[in-house]
């Protein structure tokens, strides 16, 4: 049980790092801007590189796991995270800047393997807890990424808080290859080597698994959005639409993601031993994320620090849905099949973020140049997360809970 911890551990490490990763954009923007010269759009592109690659790599990062472990694949994605951010620290071109934050996304993809790893050392019924407690550690990444990494990059500057990091990372791979060992105690006995035609096989069980897709859609639209903002253009939102400074507003996601790590150590417990449902827990998360997504449109302009506070904790709430949604996919398929459903499931969300990413941007560039205030502005790009919103609590309705499942597993 304490190599079982020990694994939950790294993995809440090397999913941290991945959303850190993801996340510095958000407080790099403005020294990126000054040395390469990036236009709102060409930061949408930098940013976008990152969560497109991120999420072509899903899929087949979760197909990988399920063929080979968990465990092999999670050092070579670690390695190849390391190196790239090494890249990104010496870039000296946008289209270095570009190439590097690329082959990030393909690195930090290690976030579904994760997850899989997990379902390889917890038991079923242990499982939603677990995840709870891997996705409260993850979620000091996107704290890291905001006060905390701007006061490393005022005092040793971008390049040098992007060497740190992949010293961080290739650290990380060091202790997967030394300190993990490659069975694992709910792990599947493979009866023959994977093939093209299993892994396709696997894959349509998935894909045709009706209850599959509600949930994955409210991952694309709902996680999608949230990280767009997040990664990007929260800062830049509020920044715009009132009069504080850069290090006051990078405190409202350290404070936001601060209360973040709360919630997602408590969802897991809240579904298993309070609501004992899955359902009604996503539902109420999504209304609450909801609230402030409406809020953003049409209230833009009028929000104090304390407002941006406390909708900034509604908004990121809504990342806790994915902590739910990832347990209710695993326990709608097949425990082989693990990686492969996780990877699809978690594909969708980061080329929502990256599409939004570059609409936002755009949006921005079209009304300004049409006359509008910046206001305006960024009210009419906020509709983006608004429509996102909307879609998501359709989905949290028609969702399939899956509760009963894992008490199921835990009677057997």
């Amino acid at each position: 049980m304490k190599k079982s911890y020990f694994v939950l551990i790294l993995c809440g490490i090397g999913y941290l790092l991945s959303l850190l990763s993801r996340s510095c954009p958000t407080v790099l923007v403005d020294y990126m801007a000054f040395d390469f010269a990036f236009t709102p759009q060409n930061i949408g592109y930098v940013s976008a590189a990152t969560m497109f690659s991120y999420g072509f790599m899903q899929l087949p990062a979760g197909i990988l796991a399920d063929a080979f472990g968990p465990r092999k694949i999670l050092i070579i994605f670690t390695l190849i995270a390391g190196i790239a951010t090494l890249g990104f620290a010496f870039s000296q071109t946008q289209t270095q800047v570009i190439i590097s934050r690329f082959f990030i996304g393909v690195g930090v993809s290690l976030s579904v393997i994760s997850i899989t790893m997990l379902s390889l050392w917890f038991p079923p019924q242990n499982f939603a807890r677990a995840n709870s407690i891997l996705c409260g550690i993850s979620e000091l990444g996107p704290v890291l990424a905001a006060t905390p990494l701007l006061f490393v990059v005022q005092l040793l500057t971008w390049r040098g808080a992007m060497l740190l990091m992949a010293v961080v990372v290739l650290g990380l791979t060091l202790c997967w290859f030394f300190f993990i060992p490659e069975i694992s105690p709910y792990q599947i006995p493979k009866k023959q080597k994977a093939t093209f035609k299993g892994v396709f096989n696997g894959l349509l069980i998935v894909i045709k698994n009706k209850h599959f897709w509600p949930m994955c859609l409210w991952q694309m639209v709902a996680t999608g959005s949230i990280y767009m903002m997040i990664n990007l253009w929260f800062i830049e939102y509020m920044q715009n639409t009132s009069s504080y400074g850069t290090m006051q507003l990078s405190s409202v996601i350290s404070i936001g993601g601060t209360f973040l790590i709360f919630i997602q150590f408590s969802v897991g417990f809240l579904s298993d031993m309070v609501f004992h449902s899955r359902k009604k827990v996503l539902i109420l998360i999504t209304v609450i994320y909801a609230i402030p997504c409406a809020l953003f449109v049409f209230a833009a302009g009028h929000l104090n620090y304390f407002m941006f506070v406390v909708l900034g904790i509604m908004f990121m709430c809504g990342v806790s849905g994915s902590n739910i949604c990832n347990t209710m996919v695993k326990e709608i398929c097949p425990k082989e099949l693990t990686g492969t459903a996780l990877g699809l499931f978690n594909m969708f969300y980061p080329l929502w973020t990256a599409l939004t990413q570059i609409l936002f941007g755009k949006i921005l560039n079209y009304t300004s140049q049409a006359g509008y205030d910046v206001i305006s502005s960024y009210r009419m790009a906020c509709g983006l997360v608004l429509f996102s919103a909307v879609l998501a609590l359709i989905c949290s309705f028609v969702a399939k809970d899956t509760y009963a499942l894992s008490h199921t597993a835990e009677q057997k």
